[in-house]
């Protein structure tokens, strides 16, 4: 699979991971994508998810973490105090494990777990929590073996590529999915508001774009939301795509 030359190219990910006839051949996908930001350290994971069999539930589903560290990881099963998974499971925003110390109140043993983790070989990294409908918690955890920066710095972007591929995996793998009336229906107004939130226009660039307020463009995202049961625009543009509500 060629890489794209730049970081615009979010429709062509959509195409390749929708085409994906296997979470191998997805997982392939979905890690060049994030080499090619300078992320080589992927881990997913499935806490919970209704819409996934249990069987394919469980941390480090698809890893490209140190084969040391994963053994070193479960034999003293860090699962239970792992910062990063606490946050995931608690957020729906990206975060930076380098802000894990700020925002929660870490015990000395999971600063020192943080620390082991940047000496094996997992620096910079990276959280992006999937949170969904009844107590969803998944996510994709991404680091660099070297000490420098991820080239992707806008995580909102590299959230978009994560929930994508999460989406495709879940299409590959996961139980089918029921449309409600209220997901299987947006209005014209919410259709073309999310279209222009997918194309990245602010709020105000869409009230100036439809001739309304930024009060009634945020009415219509919040029953945007309320519909496809969502509480981020990145997850709503994702589903919208996934189930043809919208394209680009």
């Amino acid at each position: 699979m060629p890489i794209p030359p730049s970081k615009h190219y979010f429709e062509d990910f959509v195409e390749l991971t929708g085409s994906a006839h296997s979470r191998e051949h997805l997982f392939e996908i979905f890690t060049r994508v994030m080499l090619f930001h300078g992320f080589d350290r992927v881990n997913f994971s499935i806490k919970h998810d209704d819409d996934v069999a249990e069987i394919d539930q469980g941390f480090g589903l698809i890893s490209t973490y140190p084969a040391e560290w994963q053994s070193y990881y479960h034999d003293r099963d860090f699962g239970k105090i792992d910062p990063v998974l606490r946050c995931a499971a608690s957020t729906f925003r990206p975060f930076r494990w380098r802000e894990l110390e700020r925002r929660m109140d870490l015990s000395d043993r999971q600063v020192k777990f943080l620390g082991q983790a940047e000496e094996a070989g997992l620096r910079n990294g990276v959280g992006i929590p999937f949170s969904g409908p009844k107590m969803q918690i998944a996510g994709v955890a991404l680091a660099t073996s070297s000490s420098g920066n991820g080239q992707l710095k806008n995580l909102d972007l590299l959230a978009a590529f994560c929930n994508q591929f999460y989406l495709s995996f879940k299409r590959l793998t996961g139980r089918k999915r029921i449309l409600t009336p209220a997901l299987a229906t947006l209005s014209l107004r919410e259709a073309e508001i999310l279209l222009w939130i997918a194309r990245g226009r602010t709020d105000d660039q869409i009230s100036l774009l439809l001739d309304i307020s930024v009060n009634t463009v945020d009415f219509h995202v919040r029953n945007v939301f309320r519909k496809l049961d969502v509480n981020s625009r990145v997850a709503a543009v994702a589903i919208a795509m996934s189930y043809g509500l919208i394209e680009l």
